[in-house]
């Protein structure tokens, strides 16, 4: 069961929600529209010591090398 997230293409909410079925309609939680956009989505996963996102290594400012290796 994922969680999507979506921009609601009326209002400009922009929320997660939980997909049990992919047939279930999903509507807006602040103008029950059902204009949506699926965003794309990073996942992360649980590291030694905090969550670490699997995209590029420059998410962490404070690592001069691009190498986030000594961050986590």
């Amino acid at each position: 069961m994922p969680i999507y997230e979506y921009i609601c293409q009326d209002c400009g909410h922009d929320f997660e929600t939980l997909v049990i079925r992919s047939s279930e309609k999903i509507c807006c939680p602040q103008c029950q529209h059902e204009n949506l956009e699926r965003k794309m989505s990073r996942f992360a996963f649980k590291g030694s010591e905090r969550f670490v996102g699997t995209g590029s290594s420059s998410n962490c400012g404070s690592c001069a090398s691009h190498n986030c290796s000594g961050c986590h």
